[in-house]
């Protein structure tokens, strides 16, 4: 009755060790982006980035690197040295914006990443 018991416990641990649970990451990874940049310019408030038309987020910040749609709604992307800023745009006018670090980590104060895109935007 033992050895029967003791087969039963190492056929279930070699079992056990077969099964493959989900991965546990995460996307994110939840890091806070790093904001170094040579030219930083002077910080643009988020709330002034909000209802800005097509013309002005140009004269503002350049052309955009990236123009997507997404049924209602553009995604320009624009980029410094030291992030990107992401401006989403419903209807005509900025509805919001978030930046990134070179590796696409979240930054906490966006309106830095808008002042260095702006003081390095591109030529129109």
């Amino acid at each position: 009755m033992k050895s029967a018991f003791w087969l039963l416990v190492a056929t279930t641990a070699l079992l056990g060790g077969c099964l493959q649970s989900a991965p546990q990451y995460s996307l994110t990874g939840g890091e806070q982006g790093v904001f170094r940049t040579q030219n930083a310019g002077r910080p643009i408030p988020v709330s002034q980035i909000k209802g800005m038309d097509e013309r002005q987020l140009t004269s503002t910040f350049g052309v955009p690197l990236l123009d997507r749609k997404d049924g209602p709604t553009r995604v320009l992307r624009y980029q410094s040295d030291g992030c990107s800023l992401f401006v989403y745009v419903t209807g005509d006018r900025a509805s919001y914006a978030d930046a990134y670090d070179p590796q696409l980590r979240p930054l906490m104060n966006t309106d830095q990443c808008a002042g260095s895109v702006a003081a390095q935007r591109r030529a129109v």
